[in-house]
């Protein structure tokens, strides 16, 4: 036998060896082996913790910018809402302006009816309808001949309050206040049960804060959350003085309850169960969810209940007032320096990230909080996983050494040989995991002890491999999810931008005519009126241009344009697209080339007529001066193509590739109206019919734009003719 050769000459020689060899191993092996063991459970519980440690440190990261993305975005969309809100009340403030110092036509007898006194001196409406709007004067300042004349020149100003009010969804009143307390305001409703006679209108808020103490400047401003004496419950109001000369004659206002403000803040979606709040500019909270509720422990004021009438301001409660509150304390110093980033701040116990955007005009701030533990959840499970996994390891090691220890008792030499070379693939082994090559196959010891920690050790790597890619794919999600939400927002913005620069100069146009209009009303003739309506007309055309495409975008986008197919000769199609485009673009040719074929198509006439007149409009757009458009048809077996010619700017070769895309405009298309749809559209219906849309294009050249459509089979039945 082995074991007599190597230790002795008989076996009762070899057994106290053996046995010596085993507590020699154990003291000379074990000992140093379980440290190194030992250590390598303390390096990889320190790796797994300077892991998690980096993998919040870059999810916060991460998550700071998203927020202060989301919120930027966010207050940006706020800010061009009421944005049409504060254009609607300059609009409303000239109108006032006019009619308190202009002539007037005095009203008909039916209006007069309206009208009457009550025993304290209040002038007021008694009745009134749809499209009415209530009026009352105080009495504060002694009621005249000159009063009720105001009354009559302001009746005039109901049309246009009826339309500021239709025009937005947010607008709930449309009033005017008058330095000797008078307000017209709609829509109509009791003024009696609401205002108290004698009432100082100029003494609230929503009348002094745009006086020329409040408001040198004589802009447009907001005022903070106030309950409206007219029974509006909680309100914002931009506000406009309205001056003659020096004297402030009025003040024209446009009110937004504070539960429409609400909605609006509800409707942000937000991750990691994260919630929004609207700030005035005096720290005052406009807007709480009900998350928002519950941490802050305050209920929001949506509604007044009035037992009486108001007669005075009445502002939120310092309960709603972000530097009264000391939690909020950080937030609060942020906003009031200007400041736009992140802030960690505690609410009932929880640790929030707090990220802030002002929004230009009412001085607003939105913030959007969201739980750090939930920005932090994938990490911290992560870090649990990792633990579990040490923990089992530790155990598995544990059950080995047992293992170990009665098995060199009864087989010392066995050991000496056996162990070895396994104990150094297991260590091979678990450096490669450790070096990250987590999936290995699972080495054969002839150890039953050896091959079940191989076996855990390889599940174990296999695990980590898994959590590995769990953390990467992770990462590219979230790395995904920014990219989409960087893209959607620069199509935003170029929309925006694009809208920006196709209203700016048509209002240009039509605000300089008018004031033109305006001042030289008698001196103009006929022919420069005429030529000045003209210039107005155009101007309004191609803003309706600019929303007729966006509208139809969104019409197309949402699936609300059907397909109606219908029979229909390329020749017709082609001549009512090439009419259209004609009264689209008057000062330029466009020539039909070949024959009028009429080959059937099976398609919707209307979606492919407006794609073709979209083409060959761009067409001439975009061709020189004097250079004519060429249509030209031509019929296949299976296919019809309509190629558009012109001799026009050309696109740039590294711009071609987009120039389907939606809100996308060349480098060299900025002095040309458009939003950048048309060509989106023409492809987006062309490929609904099974066609295509090819672009060739040479930069001051010209541009081919060729259109495949499908053939109607021979002998179709069943398809209506076109009208």
């Amino acid at each position: 036998m082995v074991r007599l050769r190597i230790f002795g000459s008989s076996s009762e020689q070899a057994q106290p060896l053996a046995r010596w060899l085993g507590r020699s191993y154990l003291r000379a092996a074990i000992v140093p082996l379980f440290l190194i063991e030992l250590s390598f459970l303390a390096i990889y519980w320190l790796s797994g913790n300077f892991t998690y440690k980096r993998n919040v440190e870059a999810i916060q990261n991460v998550s700071k910018d998203y927020l202060s993305d989301i919120v930027g975005r966010e207050a940006s969309t706020i800010h061009a809402t009421i944005d049409g809100v504060e254009n609607m009340g300059n609009l409303f403030a000239m109108e006032t302006g006019e009619v308190l110092a202009g002539p007037y036509d005095p009203p008909t007898a039916q209006e007069r009816a309206r009208y009457g006194f009550t025993p304290d001196g209040v002038f007021h409406t008694r009745r009134g309808g749809k499209g009415d709007s209530a009026s009352f004067y105080s009495g504060h300042v002694p009621i005249g001949p000159a009063q009720i004349e105001k009354v009559w020149r302001t009746a005039r100003l109901d049309h246009v309050m009826q339309h500021v009010k239709e025009t937005s969804p947010l607008v709930q009143q449309v009033y005017l206040n008058t330095w000797d307390s008078y307000n017209r305001i709609y829509p109509y409703f009791d003024v009696l049960s609401q205002y108290a006679p004698k009432m100082n209108i100029p003494a609230y808020n929503f009348y002094y804060e745009a006086d020329a103490k409040h408001n040198p400047g004589r802009e447009l401003v907001w005022t903070d959350a106030y309950v409206d004496p007219a029974g509006g419950g909680w309100m914002v109001s931009a506000i406009k003085p309205v001056y003659r000369g020096a004297h402030l004659e009025g003040v024209v206002g446009i009110d937004i309850t504070v539960d429409t403000i609400i909605k609006r803040v509800l409707a942000i979606n937000l991750p990691w169960n994260g919630f929004a709040m609207l700030v005035s500019r005096d720290g005052t909270i406009l807007a709480l969810p009900p998350a928002g509720e519950k941490l802050l422990g305050i209920k929001e004021l949506k509604d007044h209940h009035y037992a009486d009438a108001i007669r005075a301001d009445t502002f939120k409660p310092e309960q709603f007032d972000i530097r009264k509150r000391p939690a909020l304390k950080s937030l609060a110093d942020t906003i009031a320096r200007g400041h736009q980033k992140v802030t960690h701040i505690t609410l009932a116990g929880t640790d929030m990230l707090a990220a802030n955007a002002s929004i230009p005009g009412p001085g607003w701030t939105l913030v959007v909080l969201a739980p750090a533990a939930s920005i932090l959840a994938d990490a911290t499970s992560l870090r649990d996983q990792l633990q579990q996994v040490a923990t089992g390891m530790a155990l598995i090691l544990l059950v080995f050494y047992i293992c170990f220890f009665v098995f060199l008792t009864f087989r010392a030499r066995d050991m000496s040989r056996r162990v070895a070379e396994p104990l150094r693939t297991i260590e091979a082994l678990m450096d490669r995991i450790g070096q990250g090559e987590y999936r290995q196959a699972t080495p054969v010891c002839g150890v039953t002890e050896l091959d079940h920690v191989a076996e855990r050790l390889t599940a174990m790597g296999g695990r980590l491999g898994d959590a590995y890619d769990r953390i990467v794919a992770q990462e590219d999600d979230v790395r995904l999810a920014l990219e989409t939400e960087r893209r959607i927002t620069s199509g935003q913005r170029r929309f925006i931008n694009i809208l920006s620069h196709e209203f700016r100069t048509p209002l240009t146009v039509i605000d300089s005519s008018g004031q033109i209009l305006r001042r030289r009303a008698g001196r103009l003739t006929e022919e420069t009126t005429l030529e000045r309506a003209d210039m107005i007309r155009r101007a309004a055309q191609r803003i309706g241009d600019v929303m007729k495409s966006a509208l139809q975008l969104v019409r197309l986008e949402e699936g609300e344009i059907d397909r109606n197919l219908a029979a229909v000769t390329v020749g017709t199609l082609v001549g009512e697209a090439i009419d259209a485009a004609a009264q689209a673009a008057p000062g330029v040719a466009i020539e039909r080339v070949g024959d009028q074929p009429d080959a059937l198509l099976r398609v919707d006439p209307v979606m492919i007529r407006s794609a073709l007149a979209a083409i060959i409009e761009n067409a001439c757009k975009f061709s020189h001066e004097g250079k004519a458009v060429a249509v030209e048809t031509e019929v296949g077996d299976q296919f019809c193509r309509i190629v558009v010619r012109d001799e026009g700017v050309g696109i740039p070769p590294g711009e071609l590739g987009h120039v389907r895309e939606r809100f996308f405009r060349g480098s060299n298309s900025t002095a040309v109206p458009g939003a950048g749809v048309g060509l989106y559209l023409a492809a987006t219906m062309i490929e609904a019919h099974g066609g295509t849309l090819d672009i060739e294009s040479t930069v001051e050249v010209g541009t081919v734009v060729t259109v495949t459509l499908p053939r109607a089979a021979r002998g179709a039945v069943g398809l209506p003719e076109a009208a």
